[in-house]
């Protein structure tokens, strides 16, 4: 009897641990600690991650889509961020006359460094995306370091715990 009893839980611890490791290969939960994505993600928030969803070129051939919420790490210091794609590989950059990105309907304020970094690019190279905070004004993004490459994207956010915008 003791022989089964060391079996079957044996079974179930290993099942357990096969779906743990499955679980944390799959999906990241992380704390938000920045204003840049307000109003939709807070602060303080908690968001769960899809690590897989640009991993398979079968499931997913051409990455992220504009609007697709990610977590990259910064290439200014490394750390895990969450912005907004905004342009994917090969749509035009259009900065206006006034000096103003526009994406869409939406404009977003470039400084004159801003502004001669992203007017030396014409359209998003393959295996890049432009990337920016909601927070516009809040948020460093693409403006100040240029467009962010696939390969270092950790995942796609796909769901926010916590606060006023919980899903």
């Amino acid at each position: 009897m003791n022989h089964k009893t060391i079996v079957h839980n044996g079974g179930i611890a290993a099942a357990v641990l096969a779906a743990a490791v499955i679980w944390f290969s799959c999906f990241d939960i992380l704390q938000v600690q920045e204003i840049s994505m307000e109003p939709e993600i807070h602060h303080g928030q908690t968001i769960l991650v899809n690590k897989i969803a640009y991993r398979f070129p079968l499931l997913n051939k051409k990455g992220p889509s504009a609007e697709d919420v990610i977590v990259f790490k910064n290439p200014y210091d490394h750390q895990l961020v969450v912005k907004r794609c905004r342009l994917i590989p090969g749509d035009l950059i259009n900065i206006d006359e006034t000096g103003w990105l526009l994406v869409g309907k939406e404009r977003y304020f470039l400084t004159d460094r801003q502004r001669e970094l992203l007017s030396g690019i014409e359209r998003i190279p393959e295996d890049t995306v432009l990337v920016l905070g909601d927070n516009s004004f809040h948020s460093v993004d693409s403006r100040d370091y240029g467009c962010v490459s696939i390969g270092t994207i950790r995942g796609k956010v796909i769901n926010i715990f916590g606060g006023k915008n919980s899903h």
